[in-house]
């Protein structure tokens, strides 16, 4: 399973238990086991992007994000890609564990996300389109 490609969100087939962005865009590239995502979201029309790369094997990565420290373990579930996280800010600690899948013959990534802390609790299904290379 390889999940390279450009991801335009789909707005329609998603199901977000957060305030849904006015647009998502997911970049990957997935050699194995290097995994490299950058993703963009839009809200307000102000863009936050952000580059994470990680090892599909597992092994723990810390990673900083200005005041968001996240440990960070990447690994294999069967066909799913799963990102498990644990999340610390100033003010609140959790978790945020994303199982991402390709579905409809690699055309369409879902990532199903489950966050959990004292201050938040969503489960989120993000659909993506996959960009037709040009």
């Amino acid at each position: 399973m390889n999940f390279t490609g450009k991801w335009r969100f789909n707005t329609e087939k998603s199901a977000l238990q957060i305030p849904v962005p006015e647009s998502a865009y997911f970049e990957i590239e997935h050699r194995e086991p290097d995994f490299r995502l950058t993703r963009t979201l839009v809200y307000a029309g102000q863009a936050d992007t952000l580059t994470i790369e990680l090892k599909t094997d597992g092994a723990e990565s810390v990673q900083q994000f200005g005041d968001i420290q996240a440990r960070i373990r990447l690994h294999w579930d069967g066909p799913e890609l799963v990102f498990d996280s644990t999340v610390r800010t100033p003010d609140d600690e959790g978790t945020n564990v994303v199982r991402y899948s390709l579905r409809d013959n690699g055309r369409t990534l879902v990532a199903v996300e489950r966050v959990r802390s004292p201050k938040h609790q969503h489960d989120n299904t993000w659909v993506f389109d996959r960009e037709e290379a040009s």
